[in-house]
């Protein structure tokens, strides 16, 4: 028998909240940014997209900027939705604005430490255009998490449907970094520092920092 997740109607308002928010933030990308944004989501074939977008500085672009922070409010979401699971904090508006601040403060500290260590190793062109494809990704990756959430939340709130979610995002989360280190093997296996340095500590070491300020 499936295990259906109680809700209160307060948390269904906020949460409906930051749905709506989500939703605007794709259509103003979907609106502002058409031909881009019909480039970005052709998923099985991101190299036009990386051939037209990848040349500026992407982290000055606009369309870059409002998709990441449809990024970050997803991740938070799909961080809030399994400490659910385990019945670990709260359902209130103001956990998951902690939350959210945490996450993105702890991604903000990991990319600043990510640019140090690669303009001391001499890799930072390299790592402009690895950051691009694997911000892509992940921004193509929370598209589809965004839509797979509202039908959980609003229409079949179960636990096992929010757990197949959970282990299907990671899936395709760690498809795309197999594909990227697939795809950069060759700079890699000559900078296995550099390769042990990123997974250990900006992989890793940020969701371990996370749980420890929240427990």
């Amino acid at each position: 028998m499936e295990d259906w997740i109680s809700r209160t109607e307060l948390q269904r308002d906020w949460i409906s909240l930051v749905f709506l928010f989500n939703f605007i933030l794709l259509a103003v990308l979907r609106g502002t940014y058409t031909r881009q944004f019909k480039t970005f989501i052709r998923f099985f074939d991101p190299k036009l997209y990386f051939k037209i977008y990848g040349k500026d500085n992407f982290l000055l672009q606009s369309f870059t900027a409002l998709g990441t922070l449809f990024l970050l409010i997803n991740l938070c979401l799909g961080v809030f939705y399994c400490l659910t699971l385990f019945e670990f904090g709260s359902n209130s508006f103001s956990f998951f604005i902690t939350l959210l601040t945490e996450i993105v403060g702890l991604i903000f500290l990991r990319f600043v430490f990510l640019k140090i260590c690669c303009k001391l190793l001499g890799i930072e062109g390299f790592s402009e255009i690895f950051l691009f494809k694997a911000l892509t990704y992940q921004i193509q990756i929370s598209i589809l998490l965004f839509f797979l959430f509202l039908f959980y939340e609003f229409s079949y709130p179960s636990q096992e449907f929010l757990i197949l979610i959970l282990i299907l995002i990671a899936g395709l989360y760690l498809l795309s970094q197999l594909s990227l280190y697939r795809e950069y093997w060759g700079v890699f296996k000559y900078n296995l520092l550099y390769l042990i340095l990123y997974l250990c500590t900006f992989k890793l070491a940020p969701w371990i920092l996370l749980y420890s300020i929240l427990k």
